[in-house]
């Protein structure tokens, strides 16, 4: 009788605490909802990302909803003649979220991913170089700006789909304010709300 007791009340306890994470799961994904954006981050070539999540709102008794991530790619470089150039690209995915057990989880839809080219620019550059430069990028560099796109959208589609479902998992998530956190593989991902 002493081990049914203790197997009832542990299963209690059991379906108590995860009443109680699935309330706070709510509570935070709440505070969640709206349009966060990262720090710049730099990678170790150079390219400056800067990405915008929009947090659609809990749906239902999920503690998630509708993901937009929109992410723009500043890659800077030189041309033959030691120009500097500085490139922007755009990408846009779009999928669900959802809060578990303090968790956040993101499942991409990969056939909504699409990169496109914003901009280039020469800073230091004069008028008269900066526009010869647009005029040639216009006539002939669109091959090379479309090669580009390709080889991002490849990159940014084996990464997204890198784990099982197309799902990330960052750990600990924590909001205070307008202030946003949680745990990546590779260290600590910090948003700002903005909306």
């Amino acid at each position: 009788m002493k081990h049914n007791n203790l197997l009832t009340s542990f299963t209690l306890l059991s379906l108590l605490c995860i009443f109680c994470t699935s309330c706070s799961d709510m509570e935070m994904a709440k505070k969640a909802c709206g349009t966060w954006e990262s720090i710049r981050i730099v990678e170790e070539n150079g390219c400056k990302e800067k990405t915008y999540y929009e947090f659609g709102p809990v749906k239902g008794d999920t503690s998630g909803g509708d993901l937009k991530e929109t992410t723009y790619f500043t890659e800077r470089g030189e041309v033959e003649d030691g120009q500097e150039y500085k490139a922007q690209y755009k990408s846009v995915i779009k999928g669900t979220w959802e809060i578990l057990a303090g968790d956040i989880y993101f499942t991409y839809d990969l056939s909504t991913l699409k990169v496109t080219f914003e901009d280039i620019s020469y800073p230091g550059a004069d008028r008269l170089s900066e526009s010869l430069a647009q005029s040639f990028i216009k006539n002939y560099g669109q091959s090379l700006i479309q090669e580009s796109i390709e080889e991002l959208k490849e990159h940014l589609y084996n990464w997204y789909s890198e784990n099982e479902n197309n799902e990330d998992c960052y750990q600990n998530v924590n909001i205070k304010g307008d202030n946003m956190s949680f745990d990546a593989s590779d260290g600590v991902i910090k948003l700002i709300r903005i909306k």
